[in-house]
């Protein structure tokens, strides 16, 4: 008993037509697996095939994950072939050059408040820097964080995310002032 559509779904396109035969409820036909057998002969190929076509694409520099969708293979048969082969696996660890590029710039971490990522470096953010600065003049003319959070509630100026304004972000925000970490000069940063 055979069904034709798995063979259709890994892309021979084969659909045998010949005689059926009524098996309890399913209908089958009589030959299916000699045909099967036919089919996969002709279109799977060798493992001495498959093992020459993954090191061809493994030394093209193409991923583990390519090459298994590419040749219908799964992950761990092209990395077992890999291995029986004796082919050198490149490392796991990021090279020099990957981690200096990956170090410039953008983080994980969000952007402070006021300013964002533009193609990888920080930038003022037009919408939120003209708040930032509010809240940098609202504290050298001397209020706390509880003030500035009334404060700009009141005026309906929008945080990043929330609703509204929070002690815990002001507080944040605050600190970075303190710390130095956003120094505001003649309202420029």
């Amino acid at each position: 008993m055979c069904d034709f559509k798995y063979l259709e779904l890994l892309g021979f396109g084969v659909r045998p037509t010949f005689l059926r035969k009524k098996i309890g409820r399913r209908t089958v036909s009589v030959n299916a697996r000699s045909q099967v057998v036919e089919i996969l002969q002709k279109n799977v190929m060798k493992p001495k095939d498959i093992i020459g076509e993954i090191c061809d694409l493994y030394s093209k520099n193409l991923s583990l994950r390519d090459i298994a969708k590419q040749l219908n293979l799964s992950k761990t048969t092209v990395r077992e072939y890999l291995i029986k082969t004796g082919v050198a696996r490149r490392p796991k660890d990021p090279t020099p050059e990957q981690v200096a590029r990956w170090r410039i710039g953008k983080t994980k971490a969000p952007p402070p408040f006021g300013f964002c990522y533009f193609q990888g470096q920080l930038v003022k953010n037009p919408i939120e820097y003209d708040t930032l600065l509010k809240i940098y003049r609202q504290w050298k003319s001397g209020m706390d964080a509880n003030e500035l959070t009334r404060y700009l509630n009141e005026k309906k100026l929008k945080p990043r995310k929330a609703k509204q304004w929070h002690n815990k972000a002001v507080r944040k925000i605050l600190a970075r002032f303190e710390s130095n970490q956003i120094i505001i000069k003649g309202e420029k940063l």
